[in-house]
């Protein structure tokens, strides 16, 4: 009810309690006293009226991630209890209130037992959730090694079982003595498959004759298809489409696949990194977005984006920004939404609805774990399996699964030792074959030499596709290179790359009979003609002033 005397809205919260038992203490299973699960915006309701809102909880949210036990999902066995509350901390009031706890056991208020629902799980359940939802692929463990613990056996993660006992010591002076094998870790490293087979490449179908990208619009991601459009491109092409995608992706001729257009970033199409006309609207930060707990109004504004990607000819977007506030002090915080991962990611995934709506894809970032702004290059980031899901990779979850994010941004930083972007476990093994990701991943910024720890063949193999990349010399692979292994995996990076580009704008008023050309724009000419007058003009200095010293130098040996 609105108690005030102007019109508002509210905002009605969901909060759980899961039991935290002894099987949760004997495998390092930690539970917060509580989370959010669920809420909704109000409509606008005039001084004195009240409205009834209804919030349904799903059950997946009563999981949790079991590392060391069961290596995947569960579901505890105990009671399980549920609230109405104005804020986290009022939500757990009212689950002590029911309890039967009051200010005289150390709360600060009482809470409200009436606003709390109980519910009881007798056994627990390690098989619901093992499988996924999407993919019905099993779930297990995939960052074992971006723990701290795989490289110092001695760490203790602070545990609300032994609060005093844990209390974090072990680096509290900022150091850390790498171990041989760490240093070997950071290395980049990838797989030659010795039984791997060349793929045909440049070969037009007898059958099917010559396909053009036009003719996969709407097409479904695993038609068979795929593999004669693939056939044709030559090793060259490839090669040139999956290194050559800073800011844009290249045109390819054979298949009249166009160039596309891809720029920063989440608060609005922006051309502040590359120059240009092409610029949207300016909107508020994902920080602000969250302050309104607000999809409809979110969505909406995805909507807009899309609308700009549409006028400015924009296919490809560089956000939004998914990433967890895991520290007060980090540097792109205001880029991202919240420290909340279940907040975050609905409001992601409304925002990714909108923009795609439109035919914009996103490029949902920075994909995973990027913690700092200052010192960001291939910084190693550490946390435990069940931190990185339940916290980390949830608002990306639900950016994928209930938004159907077709892109993602690797992060620039590395999950443990190995770079983001050359996690198999993160890109292809959570992202892809547990969430049911389908589209293209690209790099963060890796135009300079300094980015070289983002290695093509290492990102290939773990399931990036695309570098952003406008130096036409970096990246570049030798025959010897070359091997069926990697040629395998461009070719599967092409058909991510594709198949994010034919389901865009970027294939508006196209069709199967259209003919991509390459053209010079009469501004190149003109670049071109200044850089003959500049270097005309040069030359022309260079040969007055070498007279003129010449001149003198006869001068002074006359004299």
């Amino acid at each position: 009810m609105n108690t005030g005397s102007v019109p508002g809205k509210d905002v009605v919260q969901i909060y759980m309690q899961s039991p935290y038992t002894k099987y949760d203490k004997d495998n390092g299973i930690e539970k917060a006293s509580v989370e959010l699960v669920g809420f909704a915006k109000t409509s606008e309701m005039k001084a004195g009226k009240s409205e009834t809102v209804t919030i349904e909880v799903d059950k997946e949210e009563m999981k949790t991630y079991d590392a060391n036990g069961k290596g995947t999902y569960i579901v505890d066995a105990g009671d399980y209890y549920f609230t109405a509350g104005e804020n986290a901390h009022d939500a757990l009031n009212n689950i002590l209130a029911a309890k039967g706890k009051t200010t005289k056991d150390g709360m600060d208020y009482d809470g409200n037992p009436a606003l709390v629902q109980n519910f009881t799980v007798d056994t627990l359940d390690s098989t619901t959730y093992a499988e996924s939802a999407v993919t019905g692929n099993k779930i297990s463990n995939q960052f074992d090694d971006v723990d701290i613990k795989h490289y110092d056996s001695s760490f203790k993660y602070l545990s609300r079982k032994d609060w005093k006992g844990t209390w974090p010591s072990t680096y509290e002076d900022g150091s850390l003595t790498a171990s041989k094998e760490l240093l070997d870790d950071l290395a980049i490293s990838y797989t030659e498959d010795k039984d791997a087979v060349m793929p045909e490449t440049g070969v037009i179908s007898k059958e099917f004759g010559e396909l053009n990208a036009a003719m996969f619009i709407g097409r479904d991601y695993d038609d068979k298809l795929w593999d004669v459009l693939l056939n044709q491109l030559t090793v060259d092409e490839m090669t040139k489409l999956v290194r050559m995608g800073g800011y844009a992706t290249v045109p390819i001729k054979s298949i009249n696949l166009p160039g596309t257009s891809n720029l920063d970033g989440p608060a609005g199409i922006s051309n502040t990194l590359v120059g240009g006309n092409k610029q949207g609207m300016a909107y508020p930060a994902e920080v602000v977005m969250a302050s309104t707990w607000n999809v409809k109004l979110i969505k909406k504004m995805g909507e807009s984006v899309g609308e700009d990607g549409i006028r400015n000819e924009v296919a490809g977007w560089y956000a939004p920004g998914v990433n967890t506030h895991r520290t007060p002090f980090g540097g792109r915080n205001f880029e991202y939404f919240s420290e909340d991962g279940f907040l975050s990611g609905k409001l992601s995934a409304s925002e990714v609805k909108g923009v795609q709506s439109k035919g914009t894809f996103v490029y949902m970032k920075h994909f995973a774990l990027n913690d700092q702004e200052t010192n960001r290059l291939g910084g190693a980031m550490f946390a435990n399996e069940q931190a990185m899901r339940e916290i980390y990779l949830k608002p990306f979850e639900t950016t994928v699964r209930e938004g159907d994010a077709r892109g993602a941004m690797a992060a620039m930083n590395r999950i443990g030792a190995r770079w983001a972007g050359g996690h198999k476990g993160l890109m292809t093994e959570t992202l892809r074959n547990e969430w049911g990701f389908k589209g293209t991943v690209v790099t963060d910024q890796a135009s300079l030499s300094h980015f070289a720890y983002q290695d093509l063949r290492e990102g290939i193999e773990a399931g990036t596709n695309l570098w952003l990349n406008t130096d036409s010399k970096l990246w570049k692979l030798s025959n010897d290179q070359l091997t069926p292994t990697v040629v395998n995996h461009l070719r599967e990076s092409v058909h991510n790359i594709l198949y994010s580009i034919v389901n865009s704008n970027a294939m508006n008023g196209i069709s199967t009979s259209s003919r991509i050309v390459e053209i010079t724009p009469l501004w190149q000419y003109w670049l071109i003609a200044a850089n003959v007058v500049i270097l005309l003009a040069a030359l022309a200095i260079i040969v007055f002033v070498t007279r003129k010293l010449k001149k003198q130098n006869k001068v002074n040996i006359s004299a």
